[in-house]
C-alpha cells in the first residue's frame, strides 16, 4: 500500500490533511526558558568533567519540559504549521532579546550537542555515537551517529523524537546526522544488511562478504582459530553472539551462521533506542503522514535540505 500511496499525486494533499486535522490549539503565552550557553560551552568542550551533562543546552531545555513547569506546553504538541516558536530563550549574561532567534539558537545548539558537527570534538551527550565509517575517510557517509546502544534514558529518547516530530510539523529544522538505516527504521520501512548497515559500518560489510566466499584454505589463513563469536557493537562494547562466545572460535563450516548472528546483533544494537525515538515522532506525527512519506522525505523535512542551491538561497 504505502509504494501506490507514494506514487499518488494525492500524497501531499493528503500529508497536509493529516497534519492540519490533527493540529492542537497553540499555547497563549510562550514558556520562557534561562539558557546558560558558558557553561554549555565549557561542558561541550570537555565533557568529560560532567558524565550527567547538566550544564548541556539539550538538559538544560529538558530539564524545564520534565518540571512540567509550563504545564506541559515545552512538550512538543501537534502545534499548527504557522507556530514557529515553541519557546522564549532567555540566555544568561548575554542579554539577548529572543524573538525568535534565540529560540532557533537553541534548537541549534541541541543538534550540535546531539550529533556534532565536526568529527574533531568530543560528543557532549550520551544519546548518540559516531558510526564505524567515521574512521574510514573513503565512505560517503562519514560524518554519521547512531543512538548509542548502552544508553538506557528512554523517556530522553522519546523527546527527541517528539522534537523531531514537531521539525516535522513545522519550518523548524533539528539537524540530526543518522544513517539510512535510522531513518528507514523511524518511518516504519525494512532495513536490509548489504545496503543500509553499509552506511554505519561499510567495512564490516565488506569482511563479512569475504568470510562468505572465501574456501577453506584461505579462512584457515586469515582467521585460524582467532576468529571468535563476538562482535563489537557502534558503542565499542564487544558482545558475545553465543554462550562462552569469547572462548569459541568460529569452524569454516559455521561461518555462515557467525555471519547471521553478527548481522542480527549489528542491526538490532540500537533497536530500543529507536523504537523510543519512533514512539516520540508518534506522539507529534500522525502514522498515516509517516505511511505517506519516504525516509528521505522524513529526513528532509526534520533536517531540512543539505544540498540548497544558489537560487534557493537568494529567496531568503
Amino acid at each position: 500500500m504505502k509504494p501506490f500511496l507514494l506514487l499518488s499525486k494525492q500524497s501531499e494533499a493528503l500529508i497536509a490533511h493529516c497534519l492540519q486535522s490533527s493540529e492542537s490549539s497553540a499555547p497563549h503565552t510562550l514558556p520562557k526558558l534561562y539558557i546558560n550557553r558558558l557553561l554549555a560551552r565549557e561542558h561541550r568542550a570537555n565533557p568529560a568533567l560532567d558524565p550527567s551533562c547538566r550544564n548541556a543546552v539539550f538538559t538544560q531545555v529538558w530539564q524545564y519540559h520534565a518540571l512540567d513547569v509550563h504545564g506541559g506546553l515545552l512538550l512538543p504538541h501537534r502545534w499548527p504549521l504557522t507556530y514557529n516558536q515553541w519557546w522564549e530563550c532567555d540566555f544568561i549574561t548575554e542579554g539577548i532579546i529572543d524573538n525568535g532567534g534565540g529560540f532557533r539558537d537553541s534548537l541549534s545548539d541541541v543538534s550540535e550537542e546531539l550529533c556534532p558537527s565536526s568529527s574533531d570534538v568530543p560528543v557532549p551527550l550520551p544519546f548518540f555515537v559516531r558510526t564505524s565509517n567515521q574512521a574510514n575517510s573513503s565512505s560517503d557517509t562519514r560524518d554519521m551517529y547512531v543512538p548509542n546502544p548502552s544508553c538506557k534514558d528512554f523517556p530522553k529518547y522519546e523527546w527527541i523524537g517528539q522534537l523531531m516530530g514537531a521539525a516535522l510539523r513545522s519550518k523548524e529544522f533539528l539537524i540530526l546526522s543518522l544513517p539510512a538505516l535510522v531513518w528507514k527504521q523511524l518511518a516504519g520501512e525494512e532495513v536490509s544488511w548489504s545496503k543500509d548497515f553499509a552506511t554505519v559500518d561499510s567495512e564490516l560489510v565488506k569482511l563479512l562478504e569475504v568470510l562468505e566466499r572465501v574456501d577453506k584454505e584461505g579462512f584457515e589463513f586469515m582467521f585460524g582459530k582467532e576468529l571468535t563469536y563476538t562482535t563489537v557493537l557502534s558503542d565499542q562494547r564487544m558482545v558475545e553472539l553465543i554462550p562462552n562466545g569469547s572462548n569459541t572460535a568460529v569452524r569454516y563450516e559455521d561461518r555462515k551462521e557467525f555471519i547471521r548472528l553478527v548481522q542480527k546483533a549489528r542491526l538490532e544494537e540500537s533497536k530500543e533506542q529507536i523504537a523510543a525515538i519512533r514512539a516520540g515522532l508518534l506522539g507529534v506525527v500522525p502514522q498515516p503522514v509517516l505511511d505517506l512519506l519516504t525516509w528521505q522525505q522524513i529526513e528532509k523535512r526534520i533536517c531540512g535540505d543539505p544540498e540548497i542551491t544558489a537560487a534557493e538561497l537568494q529567496k531568503f
